[in-house]
């Protein structure tokens, strides 16, 4: 089995800010495997340091090596490579058959208020049913507001802080943001105890995200009575399979799931995508990104049509870059 390791860099059409940070461009590894008949599989790997600690250099060194993935973004390139590569062998979809196509948010980042409320506008006008609004920044209230004012009272609006606040501040927060009727509040504290505290005490649904990674976080959050719904993530659960746990836990205890992504590559959408249509999913999903970034290699999958994204119907993950849109975005080649 041939094994290589790319190292990409997807720039954003323009910097996206959130309560931790701005990112201007999306770096991501890409593990491709081939098998003796020159068909190969891909699976992507999605750290962002400044959201969940991992370093890329880090994934990197342990996709270098088979069999040597311990951290969670890297064994979610591995399980994907490995699922693609057979699925593409059997002619099938990676996923189980499901939905058609699933329904998305539309996300915002934390920019000027005026202009993120035009940019609200034009979601709507696309047919989105629900957007994501970036919060746990000074002017949150005035973003907010404005956006709502220029969207009216549909589509859904949650808005998400990436655990920005203490419990104390959440609170307030979240009491002069429900007026203007949210969906739900994503990640307002760091941590799932800190949920619990919180959720005793606000009225608007709360969903854990940074603090989900993999089924037992899920049955902890539970346990707590931390949220009321949870966003998974591939990456940070450490592959299809996990995730899919991850999902079905959530539903045997009584929390609503959802996935989402980082600023994740093609690959790791797509597997999200198959994942949520076999699962059937309600909720939006927060796989809509793809459309920030200025590269033909986000051009791999159709874009959102009416606030639906379309499942990749295969083989494998169903992704078939072009090869000179993949090496616009090659930063090296590791292995």
């Amino acid at each position: 089995m041939k094994r290589s390791v790319l190292r990409l860099s997807l720039p954003l059409r323009e910097p996206f800010v959130t309560s931790g940070g701005v990112v201007s461009a999306r770096e991501l590894a890409l593990l491709r495997i081939e098998d003796d008949d020159g068909l190969a599989g891909y699976g992507e790997a999605a750290p962002l340091e400044s959201y969940d600690g991992v370093s890329l250099d880090a994934v990197i060194g342990e996709l270098r090596v088979e069999g040597a993935a311990a951290l969670p973004q890297a064994r979610a390139a591995e399980e994907l490579a490995r699922l693609d590569l057979q699925a593409r062998r059997e002619d099938r979809a990676l996923g189980e058959p499901g939905a058609d196509a699933i329904v998305v948010n539309r996300t915002l980042g934390g920019g000027p208020p005026g202009e993120m409320a035009g940019r609200a506008r034009e979601a709507v006008r696309e047919g989105y049913s629900c957007l994501k609004l970036k919060v746990g920044l000074p002017d949150d209230l005035e973003r907010v507001a404005t956006v709502r004012e220029a969207i009216g009272p549909w589509p859904a609006l949650r808005v998400d802080a990436n655990g920005a606040w203490g419990v104390d501040e959440a609170r307030e927060a979240i009491a002069a943001l429900a007026p203007y009727d949210l969906q739900l509040v994503e990640q307002p504290c760091r941590t799932l105890e800190e949920l619990a505290l919180l959720r005793a005490e606000v009225e608007v649904p709360l969903a854990a995200d940074e603090s989900i990674a993999g089924p037992a976080d899920v049955r902890v959050a539970a346990e707590l009575r931390a949220c009321d719904a949870v966003n998974v993530k591939l990456a940070s659960s450490g592959g299809f399979g996990t995730a899919r746990e991850a999902v079905r836990a959530a539903r045997y205890s009584g929390l609503e799931p959802y996935l989402s992504s980082t600023l994740d590559g093609p690959w790791g959408i797509a597997a999200a995508l198959q994942l949520a249509a076999s699962e059937r999913l309600s909720l939006a999903c927060g796989l809509a990104t793809l459309e920030l970034f200025d590269s033909r290699l986000a051009r791999a999958l159709p874009r959102p049509r009416m606030g639906l994204m379309a499942v990749p119907e295969g083989p494998g993950l169903g992704v078939e870059p072009d090869p000179q849109a993949l090496e616009a975005v090659m930063v090296e080649r590791v292995v």
